[in-house]
C-alpha cells in the first residue's frame, strides 16, 4: 500500500474543494447573503387609487396620448402613452403618491377593448420616493383583473407580485378611478 506524498494529497483539496464549495451554493444559483439562508425578503401591502383621465378633444387634464390610431378592427394596433396619477383617496386632486408611466396597445383583434398596457409606478412620496415597480397586464374591458409587477428598482429591488385592480363606483366619464391592492415581494436592499 502506497501513501499519498504531502504535494499529492495538496494538489487533491485544489481539485476537490471547489467542488464542494460549489455544492453548498443553493440550486437557484444564488449565494446566500450574511445572516440570511436565502436573500431576505419583505413583502408590502399597499392599497391606491389610480386616474385616467382619458385622451380625447375637449379632455384638458387628460394624462395620456394616442400615438398611433389604425384602421384594423377594434382598433387593433392602437397605442397610447399614459402617466396615470395615484392617490391615497378617489380624490384625484389630492396628493400624488406615485405615478403610472408607460403605454397601453390595443392587442384584440377578436375582442374590444383588450388593452395590453406596460407601465413602471414610479413613487413621488413617502418612504418608497424615488424607488418603482414594473408593472405588466389588460387594463381595459374588465371590472376587475390583476397586473403582473415583474421587477422594481430603489427599495423594491427584484420585486415580484400582483397588482389586483377594481373600476371604482366615483369613476366618471373625465376619470376613469381604478381602486388598486398592491401586494410585492422584493429583496431588502443590502448595505454596502
Amino acid at each position: 500500500m502506497t501513501m499519498a506524498s504531502p504535494f499529492g494529497v495538496f494538489v487533491c483539496l485544489l481539485i476537490v474543494l471547489p467542488q464542494i464549495q460549489a455544492a453548498s451554493i443553493p440550486y437557484n444559483g444564488t449565494v446566500p447573503l450574511q445572516g440570511c439562508q436565502i436573500p431576505c425578503m419583505t413583502e408590502v401591502n399597499l392599497h391606491l387609487f389610480l386616474h385616467q383621465f382619458v385622451d380625447g378633444p375637449n379632455q384638458p387634464n387628460r394624462n395620456e396620448e394616442t400615438l398611433l390610431q389604425t384602421s384594423f378592427p377594434f382598433g387593433f394596433g392602437t397605442t397610447i402613452v399614459h402617466d396615470w396619477t395615484l392617490t391615497e383617496t378617489t380624490n384625484s386632486k389630492d396628493t400624488v403618491v406615485a405615478r403610472a408611466q408607460g403605454v397601453h396597445v390595443q392587442a384584440g383583434l377578436t375582442k374590444d377593448n383588450r388593452w395590453y398596457m406596460t407601465h413602471n409606478i414610479e413613487f413621488e412620496q413617502g418612504r418608497f420616493a424615488g424607488s418603482t415597480l414594473q408593472v405588466i397586464g389588460i387594463t381595459a374591458g374588465l371590472e376587475s383583473g390583476q397586473w403582473s409587477i415583474v421587477g422594481g428598482t430603489g427599495q423594491f429591488i427584484m420585486a415580484q407580485g400582483i397588482i389586483s385592480f377594481t373600476n371604482h363606483p366615483a369613476s366618471t366619464w373625465e376619470d376613469g378611478i381604478k381602486e388598486l391592492n398592491i401586494r410585492a415581494r422584493y429583496t431588502n436592499p443590502q448595505p454596502a
